[in-house]
């Protein structure tokens, strides 16, 4: 499995659109792997995690080609996540000769109601809940309970599948709810990946908080361990970053230094 972090902010970007504080300075003054876009992901060539207004930018960067892409996941309906505006343009005339003119979208409760409008003959949307198994032709994707925005909006983590290998997408939330540490040993799932919010950094947050920190991340690693679901060779990325943490790349290596955590950054490719 190849899994491409194409965005790796919260929703206001690092440095933020509008913001001048010494952090987005910093940013803006060294460049590279210290400017994130709004989150996002792709798995292989084909499956899309996210929609967020950044996609295009995200496709120009990193040379995804969108006409390839047969599935997309959403996580949540907030607006870094879900810009529903932009499946209108998979279709005649925006969009001609795709290699997969049916683009399959599944997404939270939320999620799912901003993107029906934008549904036509060749983009499916269909809405998931908690614990729903979405089997596809190369990947079994099964949507778990995230810990953020509150029962209504049913905002998911993404369990996923190639056959080969796992990864846990675990954007946006905060501790993982006991039913996902119940659901992963009570299927015996061992993951070859977990990706975690980690928005506030070295901040403090609740467990109670709609997003993490790196003490509770790592925490929640721990419990994994504890109930099997992770191991020695897991890879353990922290993505999603507020920029109010100062998400510089070379300061959260070092906050994290020896604990066996990567950092994502825009562009990051981690081959499974």
């Amino acid at each position: 499995m190849k899994f491409t972090y194409l965005g790796t902010s919260s929703v206001e970007g690092f440095p933020a659109v509008f913001c001048n504080c010494k952090n987005c300075a910093a940013a803006r003054r060294l460049g590279g792997v210290n400017i994130r876009t709004r989150t996002q992901a792709l798995v292989n060539e084909d499956l899309l995690i996210d929609l967020p207004a950044d996609t295009l930018h995200h496709f120009l960067q990193c040379g995804i080609e969108g006409h390839k892409i047969k599935y997309l996941f959403v996580t949540h309906s907030h607006k870094d996540h879900c810009y529903p505006q932009e499946l209108g343009c998979h279709r005649h005339p925006c969009a001609k000769e795709m290699e997969q003119p049916v683009l399959r979208v599944f997404g939270s409760h939320g999620a799912a109601e901003l993107m029906a409008p934008f549904a036509t003959e060749t983009v499916e949307v269909t809405e998931l809940k908690p614990f729903d198994v979405v089997d596809l032709e190369e990947y079994r994707v099964t949507a778990l309970p995230a810990r953020h925005m509150g029962e209504n909006e049913g905002a998911l983590m993404y369990l996923i599948d190639d056959g080969e290998k796992k990864v846990l997408y675990a954007h946006d939330t905060g501790y993982f709810l006991d039913e996902v540490f119940d659901y992963l040993k009570g299927n015996g799932i061992v993951l070859d990946m977990v990706s975690y919010d980690c928005a506030y950094g070295d901040k403090f947050v609740a467990d109670t908080g709609g997003h993490m920190g790196i003490e509770n991340i790592t925490r929640v690693r721990a419990r994994l361990l504890e109930i099997g679901a992770v191991n020695e060779k897991t890879i353990h990325v922290l993505n999603h970053f507020s920029h109010g943490i100062n998400p510089l790349q070379s300061r959260l290596e070092k906050l994290v230094r020896g604990q066996g955590f990567c950092v994502a950054h825009d562009g990051r490719v981690i081959e499974l």
